[in-house]
């Protein structure tokens, strides 16, 4: 039986999204999810601060809000970020959002490291990330970039690309480059296929370290060593480089 066409409501209901997002507890497992990788409803109440019981019903919302999916692997129910549309609205809410209150030295020392160097969802975030787009963009690797997934990228032979092994972006999926709002610079940092790239080849080949229990990354000695070479990173040492040649 035919019920005629689709009746289109006229207009979103963003509260219902909100909802889901509202609670301190279910703000934290997204965040945490935003590293890419699957998480276990465990390590994700971890996040949180609430026990696994707890988490629960949290996890449910997200699920049923479509924020979240859940893989089942074995014995183990794995989380992930829904879609990178939704990892999208997640940094452009973070861009937007005051920081967490500093409670203690531990959050002090994660703040520091988050804003340094992290996974944001797909690609690269933080003061290097940012460092990064502003060198390649200056270069004229990319231009055009925008937060709306505009933007064009140029022949792939820059130094850091060759350095990195990046020869090519067709592995991966999305625009070719788009601007993400850093939300702890409030600067644009490189995402789509070419910031994917860079996190990818900078973890692969070393440059950066995953860390256990959050998102945040470690510039390795190796890595440390490659982007001063390129007068990349750190940041302090290329402007006391400048200001004294």
């Amino acid at each position: 039986m035919s019920y005629g066409p689709v009746v289109i409501g006229a207009d979103l209901d963003l509260a219902a999204t909100a909802r889901a997002i509202a609670e301190p507890p279910r703000a934290a497992m997204l965040l945490r999810l935003m590293d890419g990788q699957a998480h276990t409803a465990r390590d994700l109440a971890e996040a949180a601060g609430i026990s696994p019981p707890a988490a629960s019903p949290h996890l449910r919302q997200l699920v049923d809000a479509g924020l979240v999916d859940v893989t089942v692997t074995g014995r183990r129910r794995l989380h992930t970020i829904a879609s990178p549309e939704v990892a999208t609205a997640i940094e452009a809410l973070a861009a937007i959002s005051p920081l967490l209150p500093v409670e203690s030295l531990r959050e002090a020392h994660t703040g520091s490291r988050l804003q340094t160097a992290r996974v944001c969802y797909s690609h690269l975030g933080g003061s290097l990330a940012v460092a990064v787009a502003r060198r390649i963009t200056a270069d004229g690797v990319v231009y055009d970039v925008d937060t709306s997934g505009g933007g064009t990228v140029g022949a792939l032979d820059h130094p850091l690309l060759t350095a990195l092994s990046i020869i090519d972006l067709s592995s991966f999926t999305g625009p070719m480059v788009r601007g993400c709002m850093d939300w702890t610079e409030r600067r644009v940092h490189l995402a789509g296929r070419l910031g994917t790239a860079l996190l990818v080849a900078m973890l692969e080949h070393g440059w950066l370290l995953r860390r256990q229990g959050d998102r945040a990354l470690n510039i390795s000695s190796t890595g440390t060593g490659h982007l001063t070479e390129l007068g990349i990173w750190p940041l302090d040492a290329i402007a006391e480089t400048t200001s004294t040649g």
